[in-house]
């Protein structure tokens, strides 16, 4: 019988794939702007219903304030992190971006190591040093013969902005999650989800109007996006909640694997061969840092 971790990965990482194409057409209609707007709009209802089910069926917030910490800081690293993504890949190619992002799993084990005393095994330490060396190899290779420079490096600086932040923001995760039941983690989502949308879209100068965008193909688009990635991360905490996140960062981090065969199914991106290969050697040191 599948172990329900590994389970519960497997749906995170097929949906997040999926949701990656999806996002990629969308935001090249819409714009990171009103995607975050409307992943708030249709966030912030479902989470709010999960902090009353956590009062009612937990209740015991002031009682675990260390834990609570941890979990503000990990929600707002996956939430925070989510909105640089969605910069990123309206200036770069989904394949990309998405590679770069999901090699978060090397700073999450090297901070492992560092601070939560966890062991590395040589497997580990080279799937990270592969996962660097072909992130910074396909940051190079990718950009020939496009057409703006500036736009790539600014995905670049994007794309590697919200790895360091879902990578740092891993360690805080599982440490809320290993004194905080599930529904009490994604119930401080109300209390980060308003400061951090709000703080983007100011940063980002995007009009009020932008929260009443009109009923286009698009925006239902971003809508599905939304929800999807919440259900994807739905997936994703209770794997890490039941299971070594030694295993479910790194096996959900593969999701590329799925976004690349999406990109070039029905978004037809270009790609050389010598990106494939690097992309396939992210993939692989993600991998190796699975094991144990």
């Amino acid at each position: 019988m599948l172990d329900p971790s590994i389970a519960f990965a497997l749906c995170s990482l097929a949906i997040y794939g999926l949701t990656q194409v999806i996002a990629k057409f969308a935001v090249g209609s819409l714009n990171a702007e009103s995607m975050v707007a409307l992943n708030f709009l249709t966030s912030i209802p479902v989470y709010v219903f999960i902090l009353v089910g956590a009062l009612v069926l937990w209740g015991e917030y002031l009682d675990h304030l260390e834990y609570v910490f941890y979990a503000i800081i990990g929600a707002s690293t996956a939430r925070g992190g989510y909105y640089i993504y969605l910069e990123a890949l309206e200036k770069g190619d989904v394949s990309m971006v998405g590679s770069i992002t999901a090699s978060f799993p090397a700073i999450t084990a090297v901070l492992a190591v560092t601070f939560l005393g966890e062991e590395l095994s040589r497997v580990n330490a080279a799937g990270i040093v592969l996962i660097i060396a072909s992130m910074v190899t396909l940051s190079y290779s990718h950009g020939n013969g496009k057409d703006s420079t500036k736009h790539l490096r600014s995905a670049l600086v994007l794309s590697i902005t919200t790895m360091v932040i879902w990578g740092v923001g891993g360690i805080f995760i599982k440490l809320a999650l290993d004194g905080l039941p599930l529904i009490a983690y994604l119930g401080v989502y109300p209390l980060i989800l308003p400061p951090i949308a709000f703080a983007y879209l100011r940063h980002r100068k995007a009009p009020w109007r932008v929260f009443l965008p009109k009923w286009t193909v698009p925006v239902m688009l971003a809508i599905v996006v939304a929800e999807l990635w919440q259900l994807a991360y739905f997936a994703e905490t209770s794997a890490i909640s039941v299971g070594s996140a030694a295993i479910v960062f790194p096996l959900i981090s593969a999701y590329p694997i799925v976004t690349i065969i999406g990109a070039r199914m029905f978004l037809k991106e270009s790609m050389s061969r010598l990106d494939m290969c690097l992309i396939l050697a992210v993939i692989a040191g993600i991998v190796m840092t699975s094991f144990a």
